[in-house]
């Protein structure tokens, strides 16, 4: 999905990301990841994101405010910033930088150390390049629809936290593989979620019983399969409510509500702020 903030530039894109309620009270899980090119008017100031942001700097310079401390960070280095205080970012002429907000279990934890053991929110790690990858893996695998469920998805952000907690190289990462039933039902809710999808829908489409599907798909997922579509719809409604100026009356039937009511709903309790307080707050 392009990315339309103030000081972006072409080839810039960001996904969104909206969590369960399982994945926030148990797993480690994102909200937003991108890959960003971006100029002198890129600016992110805020009292608070609720969120802890990593980043690596492919190239050029960001200036990074957290509390009373500024640092630079340059090409090829980690931020990791707590969100949850005021902060503020900047890009230094232009840059290009891949990012990902990370919360949930003891991130709050692991940013002390990391912070303590660095001296700082921006610093080297020789195993910056890694986190490079692990990062750039999220965007690819949200940009092509490609992402695991909740519970696999928090193992490969706990494994961007720890590594940038320990110094040593880990094994490469593997994916278990996800029930082929439920890896062609969110293939069909990501292309026709804006459709009125049922239980029953989904089960037909991959020839087993609601029962069994629905089993199956918690099973993988942690949550049932009405929950994964609502979620998928809002995901595709961050992006319109941030990148268009249609009314959010009008983003909800394009995301599968006939109800903006419903919609609205559903939205706040899931995200924690209306839809028009989310398309106000900076990215």
């Amino acid at each position: 999905m392009l990315a339309h903030e103030k000081g972006t530039c072409s080839g810039s894109d960001l996904y969104f990301y909206t969590p369960s309620e399982y994945a926030r009270r148990l797993l480690f899980y994102m909200e937003v990841c991108g890959y960003y090119y971006t100029d002198y008017d890129y600016c992110i100031e805020r009292d608070n994101y609720h969120k802890y942001l990593v980043f690596y700097i492919c190239a050029g310079r960001l200036s990074v405010r957290s509390g009373n401390k500024t640092m630079v960070a340059g090409a090829g280095q980690i931020g990791f910033l707590n969100c949850h205080v005021p902060h503020e970012y900047h890009t230094i002429g232009n840059a290009e930088f891949v990012w990902v907000h990370i919360d949930g279990s003891n991130t709050a934890a692991i940013y002390d150390q990391v912070v303590r053991q660095q001296g700082g929110f921006v610093f080297d790690t020789p195993r910056a390049e890694e986190l490079k990858k692990r990062i750039y893996e999220l965007i690819f695998a949200c940009r092509n629809g490609q992402l695991p469920g909740e519970t696999r998805l928090s193992g490969k952000l706990y494994g961007i936290l720890t590594a940038l907690l320990d110094s040593s190289r880990p094994d490469d990462p593997t994916d278990a593989g996800e029930h082929t039933a439920v890896r062609q039902a969110r293939r069909l809710i990501e292309t026709q979620y804006m459709q009125p999808l049922t239980l029953d829908d989904l089960a037909r489409h991959v020839n087993m019983s609601q029962y069994h599907f629905s089993r199956q798909f918690k099973k993988d997922c942690g949550y049932p399969p009405h929950e994964y579509i609502i979620l998928t719809r809002l995901n595709h409604a961050k992006h319109l409510l941030k990148t268009t100026d249609l009314p959010v009356k009008i983003i909800a039937q394009n995301v599968g509500y006939q109800n903006v009511s419903t919609f609205t709903s559903a939205f706040t309790s899931r995200v924690g702020v209306s839809p028009t307080q989310f398309r106000t707050y900076p990215i």
